[in-house]
This record gives structure tokens, sequence and C-alpha cells, in this order.
């Protein structure tokens, strides 16, 4: 009810004003026809305005009406170009010649697309990815460093991955590209496998997220954001390691004059990821005593069988900037990735031999198009179908030890052995997807929005090592869910009001097989069907040019995954009864800066607090010694948490940044699943991290050596208090398994050539070699130097 009448006061306050605003962009060109940056586009009469990227082309947003909108550039004549609402979303060029005098000095607020997207009112953080384009960096490790953000790894290059955002992890962030889930791309065109020269911004959603990106997502968000731009460029790039590991992209895009339009983007990694293990589960048998003898930091072992190869092609063929549609892409990507299964779930288990595979075929169509039939009337669609294949290899009858030495046989096979046996198991899963997308301009200054996302899989399984009973997926098992959204948002008093009310509904189908025996095998069906409703707001309050203030509730739910319901057939079983996790999520945060502190200084402070109360949370519980697990509705859980992101820059060259989180978060389940009093109740979470921090110093200079170059150099601190394994008051703390405090540094530095097409980077991961680890008891990488080298060229 609160939400509702906060919501409601919202709209009335909105309707004070009746200004309908618009979008005007284009390309600014001197008269030899060359694009010129940093031309200033400002609104006649005002402060507010944008300046023209490296590539000349801007956006401005218009107020409602008719404006004028002056165009200033350094050593080029003042230009006027009077505009209104005919303009909207129209591409405009603008050539201005050049003039003896100099520009007068003018402040313009000059709003960058990182900005825009924070100033929504949504708990976000927005990356722009063009000055570390050139770093061998995955994006989880620049997504580390930001404030509210872990990202938990099991191992090297390839590795499984976790992710928490403002105490929320596991499935329920949600990933998508360019507003399309990506959990239908396969694990090759992932998160953590995507290269960071494909992406052009990372929009980081913490707790509350928008109705656009159209999903169950209950904790947050993250979602790429490619290059969108029409022009026709080449870019390439490879980079060598520590590790023996390689990585190498290709993308580009070619457009004729009519129209038509292709991108390329494909790319390909290879790790040995044989890196120095020590310690606690690292050890050998010795042949004479059979005693235990240790790895350690002077004589450690290295991994032997966790190598990661994935290569990815994705090309789009299709016509932009046409009448009918800005763009229309047919689309297919393919992958193939291969890695080799070092270890279990601690480093206690050591394989040999067992391989994971998976092959990736997914076919899509996309279409969008600004003003459909009317002004004011936007959409966006897609659809795809996805077909995963993947194969765990596990046929050895060989054992090893930390040596990669054969230190015994198993007659039966296997090494994890589903079923005691060798196996072959295939995972076969036939997915669709549909997005459809739209918004309307209403009068007085109103935008309907109205998203749908329909997902489907089909999961069959087969080993031609098992009796046909003890299959999993032999009879297809089925997921299928359903969300819709429906917002409405507006901007207010010159643009300082931001207010989005939104409403959601959600669905869930599955048929979920179990092989039950009494005088013979045969299989149950269960039939699942659960809907859920929710919504909320977000509001943002420009108080000055530089002070915003922001808010954000909702009432939100996750529909379980395919392998939460289904279960992935080798070590985590299918759970017919599996419920939707809900959460009531709230956020209150204050934007300060960029903050001038004189001529040459700048400071930008960003605060929030949050508030996070979960129920029939989705938790993964391992049975016994089996290495078998099932997802369960069990924990509930409450809690609260603040962060804070300080950056301070000197001249535009020097930026130190400081960020910190704080998570309080407890079980709140009273009693257990059986209905006994919980003796954990009131506990910090297990397993979980509570207080992290980030630092990092970066310098830019111009014109080092050569006249229009630029070198860069970073220094990055990341740091995570130490917290229990388990629940923290269940035994005395010198019996309790602890995941201790880790301070891991990176640096690099690079130069980017006159001509700016060519980029030479360096970079050293874990500097001072710490023995690093995210989960207990996997160990990751130590120090590790890669060499990088960028080329790009845009016409």
């Amino acid at each position: 009810m609160k939400i509702l009448i906060l919501s409601i006061t919202l709209i009335l306050v909105s309707f004070l004003a009746n200004a309908q605003e618009y979008y005007i962009s284009g390309v600014v060109t001197n008269e030899q026809g060359e694009n010129i940056p940093g031309v200033n586009v400002i609104i006649k009469g005002s402060t507010n305005g944008v300046s023209t990227d490296a590539e000349g082309k801007f956006k401005v947003k218009i107020p409602g009406g008719k404006r004028i909108l002056l165009f200033r550039g350094v050593g080029l004549k003042t230009q006027e170009m009077l505009v209104d609402h005919s303009f909207r979303s129209k591409q405009v060029n603008i050539q201005m010649e050049d003039s003896a005098t100099e520009l007068d000095a003018i402040q313009v607020v000059a709003e960058s697309e990182s900005f825009l997207v924070e100033k929504k009112g949504f708990s976000v953080d927005a990356i722009e990815t063009q000055k570390i384009k050139s770093q061998s960096l995955e994006i989880n490790n620049v997504l580390g460093r930001t404030a509210g953000v872990r990202v938990r790894k099991s191992g090297g290059v390839g590795a499984d991955f976790n992710y928490s955002l403002d105490g929320l992890s596991g499935n329920a962030i949600r990933f998508f590209i360019d507003g399309v889930p990506m959990d239908y791309f396969g694990s090759s065109y992932s998160i953590n496998n995507i290269p960071i020269t494909l992406i052009e911004r990372i929009d980081i959603y913490k707790g509350v997220v928008p109705v656009a990106l159209g999903s169950d997502a209950l904790g947050g968000a993250i979602n790429l954001v490619t290059n969108q731009e029409v022009s026709n460029y080449v870019s390439a790039s490879y980079s060598f390691g520590s590790f023996n590991t390689h990585q190498a992209t290709l993308n580009g895009q070619w457009r004729t004059d009519s129209g038509l339009t292709t991108r390329l983007s494909t790319f390909y990694t290879y790790s040995d990821n044989n890196y120095k293990v020590w310690g606690e589960g690292v050890f050998y048998g010795d042949e004479d005593t059979g005693k235990a003898i240790y790895f350690t930091e002077d004589d450690p072992a290295e991994r032997f069988n966790d190598d990661f190869q994935t290569a990815t092609v994705k090309f789009d063929v299709g016509f932009t900037q046409k009448q009918w549609a800005d763009q229309l892409f047919v689309s297919i990507l393919t992958s193939d990735q291969k890695k080799g299964v070092q270890t279990g779930q601690t480093m206690g288990h050591v394989y040999g031999e067992m391989r994971n595979n998976e092959q990736v075929l997914m076919p899509s169509i996309t279409y969008q198009k600004k003003d459909l039939f009317t002004n004011g009337l936007d959409v966006n669609a897609f659809a795809g179908y996805s077909y995963i294949e993947g194969t765990t290899v596990d046929t050895t009858t060989n054992r090893y030890d930390w040596r990669g030495k054969v230190i015994g046989n198993n007659p039966s096979g296997g090494e994890i052995g589903r079923g005691g046996s060798k196996s072959l198991f295939t995972i076969k899963d036939k997915s669709y997807i549909m997005r459809f997308n739209t918004t309307y301009q209403l009068p007085l200054g109103f935008r309907l929005g109205f998203n749908y996302l329909y997902t489907s899989t089909n999961r069959t399984g087969n080993d031609p090592f098992s009796p046909s009973y003890r299959i999993p997926y032999l009879e297809p098992q089925k997921i299928g869910s359903h969300f819709a959204g429906l917002s409405l948002e507006t901007s207010k008093f010159n643009d300082k009001l931001h207010a989005n009310v939104f409403l959601k509904k959600y669905a869930f189908k599955s048929t979920i097989n179990d092989l039950v025996y009494t005088t013979e095998y045969e299989i149950i069906e269960h039939k699942n069907d659960i809907s859920n409703w929710g919504g909320g707001f977000a509001a943002s309050y420009l108080i000055q040019p530089n002070l915003l203030i922001k808010s954000s509730i909702e009432q939100a739910t996750r529909l379980p995954s395919a392998t939460e319901a289904l279960g992935d057939g080798v070590t985590i079983e299918n759970n017919p009864s599996i419920r939707p996790e809900q959460t009531f999520n709230a956020n209150i945060g204050a934007v300060l800066g960029r903050y001038e502190l004189g001529a040459r200084h700048g400071v930008k402070i960003a605060v929030s607090t949050f508030y996070r109360d979960v129920t029939d949370k989705l938790k993964l519980l391992v049975e016994g010694g089996q290495e078998q697990g099932q997802y369960e509705n069990i924990n509930k859980v409450k809690g609260s948490g603040a962060e804070i992101d300080i950056v301070y820059d000197f001249d535009q060259k020097l930026k130190l940044n400081l960020n910190g989180t704080y998570l309080n978060f407890r079980n709140n389940q009273k009693t257990d699943e059986h209905g006994r009093e919980n003796i954990v109740y009131g506990d910090r979470l297990r397993n979980d991290p509570y207080l992290m921090a980030n630092a990092g110093l970066e310098y830019n200079v111009m014109n080092l050596i050569q006249k229009n170059s630029r070198f860069f150099a970073y220094l990055q601190s990341s740091y995570v208090h130490e917290f229990f394994l388990n629940w923290p008051s269940l035994g005395s703390r010198n019996n309790k398994s602890i995941i201790p405090s880790q301070l891991v540094c990176d640096a690099g530095v690079g130069y980017t050539f006159p001509s700016e097409k060519v980029t030479l980077a360096l970079d050293v991961s874990n500097l001072f070699n710490e023995q690093v680890y995210d989960n207990f008891l996997l160990q990751k990488p130590g120090r590790a130097f890669f060499l990088k080298i960028n080329y790009q060229i845009i016409k």
C-alpha cells in the first residue's frame, strides 16, 4: 500500500509540468568532412548540453517545445539550429567553419551515457569500457572492483564463478547482453568468457531491476551493452600471458549506402591453467609409508588437467537506418568449449582425465525501430532458438594424485563415477526465447513501457555406459517461464525529477520426472504451475547540478533456473516441488559529483544503503559425502548493508578510487525444514563475505614520447575480510573452517600510438603472488603477466 500511495503521489506531482521532452542526435564535421570531437552542443539560454564524442557524435535531450541549439568549439564559428518535436530521434549533420577567434569560456554540463543511466533512480553503476578495452582484463575482474560487487571464482581462466550484488548472490543475479538474457547463449558466451574488447558499457543494477530488462532478476542484474553505432569499423586484439594463456578477438561492421549491414564478432581463448598450488588438500601418499606428504609454497604442485579452450563466432546480417527499421538483423552464434576438470568441491579430490565439453548453436532475429507508425512509439523485439549440448567425459580407469601420477586403477572406471562406473553423459537443451519491448511517449511528458519475455527449455540426456533406467532425462523434462512488465516513467522540472512506477507478472511451469522403484523402475511425472505478482518504483531528484538523491523499492520474484529445477544429471538432482524465490528490496542513496575543488581538482562521492527480505530462498544442499546435491526452498534471509564509493581526480590525469561495502545478512528462519528450532537463527550467513573494499590509482598523460599519443598506468587492490565457511555459532573457533582475508594487487601500463589505431598494454595480476581463495580450499592463480595488442580502424 505504501508503494502504491507513493507512486500515485509521484504521478500527481509530475503532472504539474506539461513539457514533452525529446531527443536529437547527429554528427558534427568540419569543412573537410572530418568528424570533430569535443564540440559543445548547448541548449540556448541554459548551461545544459553535451559534448561530441571521439567520432563527432552527440545525443541531446530537449525539455520540450521549440529550442535553439548552439554548436561551439575552439577555433570554430558558433552555429545555431532551431529545433522542435519534428526533429525527434532524427540524425542531423552539422558542418562547422574555421574561425580565427577563440571560444569564450562557458560552463557546460555534459552528461555521459553512464550518468544518464544512473539518473533513472535505480541503484545502478554504469561502467564505460573505452579506457580499459586495451587491458588484458576479464569482465569479472573489472566488475569485482565495483562497490557492492563480489565475484568469486573457483580457479583460473574459464572457471566457474558466482556473483554477489549488495548481499544477494548466485542465480538471484541475472546477466543480459543488450537486454537479452544470457542464460541461453551457453557458457562460452557468458560474462566470464566474453572479451571486454566487445563491450561498450556495463550496467550493474543492485536489487531493483527495471522492467526494460524483462526478467525475474531478484538480487540485481548486469547488462552488457555492445557497440550500437552504424559506422564501419574493424577491431582486433591479441593477448598472451602466463600459464600459456592466449586470447584473440576480431570484430567489425560494414554498412553499404543501401543500408545493408553485416557484423562479425569472434573470439578464441586458450589456457593451460597450470598454476602452482599447495596447502590443505594438496598432497600425495608416500609409496613406502603411506603417509600423506603435503606440497608447500617452496615445493608446490602444478595443476595438470585444468586446460580451457573456447571459440565463438557471431555473425549478423541485415539492415540499419531504414525508414521501416533502425535495425533488422538475422544472427547466428556458434561456439565450442573444451575444459579439463582438475578437482572436486575441494582440492582433496584430484582428477587426471575427466573432461567437460560444450557446443552451442543459436540462430536469432532482432528488430528495432523508433517512431514506428507514429511519433513516440519505439519497438525492440528479439526471438531465438538455442541448442546446447554438454558432455561429461569420465571413462578412464586410472586414479591420479597431485603429482600427475597414476596411483591406482578402478576396474569399473570413472574418476567421479556417476553411479560408480564409467560415464559419457550428454545433456541436450533445446530452448526458445522471445522478448518484446515497447515504449510510447504519452502527453504531459510521460512514457509508457511494456516488456514481455517467454523462455522454455526441453532437456534430454543419454549415456552409453549406463542402463537406460538410470539415465537422467531419458524422458524429456521441461521448464518454461513468462515475464510481463508495465512501467510508467517521466522526467520533470527541467530534467531534475525522474520517476518510474512499474508492475511485474511472473509465471513458472515445469514437467519433472522422478525415477521410482517398487517392483520395477517406473517414471512418475510431476507438473508445477506457479505465478506471482510484483512491483515497485524508482525515483531520483537532482537537488543541485552536482547532487543527486535516488531511491527504489520492489517486491520481486525469481523463478527457478533449469538446473535448479531439473538438476544437471551428474551432481545435482531435480526437485519436482521447487518454488520461486521472493524478496522485498529497498535502496536509498546519493551521488555528489563531479564536485570541483578548485580549478584542477574534482571529487565524486556515492553512498547508498539497502535492505533485503528474502523468503523461499533457493539453496543448494549437499547430501553427505556422495558429492550429490539438490536445490531446496528452506532459508529465510533478512539483512541490510551500506556502501561508499569515492573518486578523486587531479587535472583529469590522476584518478584515485576508494570503495567499501558492509553487509549484515542473517539467517531469519526460526525453525528448520522438520519444524525443529533452528539453532543458527540470527547467525550471519555462512560462506558469504560481508566486508569488502577496493582501491585504485590511475594515471593518464598525453604526448609522451610522441605527439598525440597517450600513456596510462594503474595500480589496483582488492580486500575481502575473513569469513566462516559454516554457521558462526556452531563449534569452537579453533575447529571452524575459515576462508582467510584476501588482499590482492594488480598493476599495468599501456601506450596508445598517435594514430589511435594501435595500443600496447602490459598487465600483472596478483602482483605479490598471494595464495588466494574465493571458495574454500580452491586456490586461484598466483602472479601472472599478460601482454596485449589492440588494433582498430574506424571509417
